[in-house]
């Protein structure tokens, strides 16, 4: 063997090492045996999702979000995401994540969510923004409305993937949405979008906490894919809709 190919070789092996321990790292946190506190955690009630479509891993994170928004609790659901470690590269850069980098100084390390509206631009925000999106997304939430795809109760629709998995994953979805919606009164009048949060596979076959989020509203078109068919869609990949008429 070359010394090319072995040096390739021997990257690919520690690629293999790396995931793998950072996906154990995080097994812990969707793991229906984890401790919390010391004690054994009671045994999971989130597994009722009978067709979640990327394993039991998703349906724990996927209810877990759901429920804490449910709630209220907006800190309970930035437990589930892991912000991503930027280095700034210095004020006026075209390439400096924004607005997390602006005036920053050079080399500076900052850490941050994507988030974007679905039809709008991406941002690069500190967690704190992040938190303050979702509790004004919370704070809007209209549950005694009613529209033709159900109540406005922010509620879990659907999965989608946009990256298929490759084989030493052990998983099927290497970058999955999680879909939530919910009929919101922004000032207007009031009408459904959507909350999805985006996870990312691990090597162990587990998936790891979101690190993205995306709010807004969707097409006409778009209802049938979203909440009662499935299917492919330009931007959130092969949607599979959750059957709503399973307990959770």
């Amino acid at each position: 063997m070359s010394r090319r190919n072995m040096i390739i070789a021997a990257l690919a092996v520690a690629l293999v090492i790396g995931g793998a321990y950072v996906s154990s790292q995080q097994d812990d946190r969707f793991d229906d045996g984890a401790e919390v506190d010391g004690e054994p955690a009671p045994e999971s009630t989130l597994i009722a999702i009978q067709d979640c479509p990327y394993g039991e891993a998703s349906c724990i994170l996927a209810q877990g979000i759901e429920r804490a928004l449910r709630s209220g609790n907006v800190d309970a659901v930035m437990e589930f995401g892991a912000p991503t470690f930027y280095i700034c590269p210095g004020p006026g850069r075209s390439d400096s994540p924004s607005p997390l980098c602006d005036r920053v100084g050079a080399d500076q390390g900052r850490e941050g969510y994507p988030i974007r509206s679905r039809f709008g631009p991406q941002a690069i925000v500190p967690p704190e923004v992040l938190r303050a999106t979702l509790q004004a997304f919370v704070d809007a939430v209209q549950p005694e409305t009613q529209d033709e795809v159900g109540p406005g109760l922010l509620a879990l629709y659907a999965f989608s993937c946009t990256q298929k998995a490759f084989p030493a994953q052990n998983l099927s979805c290497a970058r999955e949405g999680i879909i939530l919606s919910a009929i919101l009164d922004r000032g207007q009048r009031p009408h459904r979008e959507l909350l999805v949060f985006w996870a990312e596979g691990g090597f162990g076959g587990r998936t790891l906490p979101f690190t993205e989020l995306w709010e807004g509203g969707l097409l006409e078109a778009e209802v049938s894919v979203l909440f009662e068919t499935g299917g492919e869609l330009e931007d959130l990949g092969e949607v599979d809709v959750i059957d709503q008429s399973l307990p959770r």
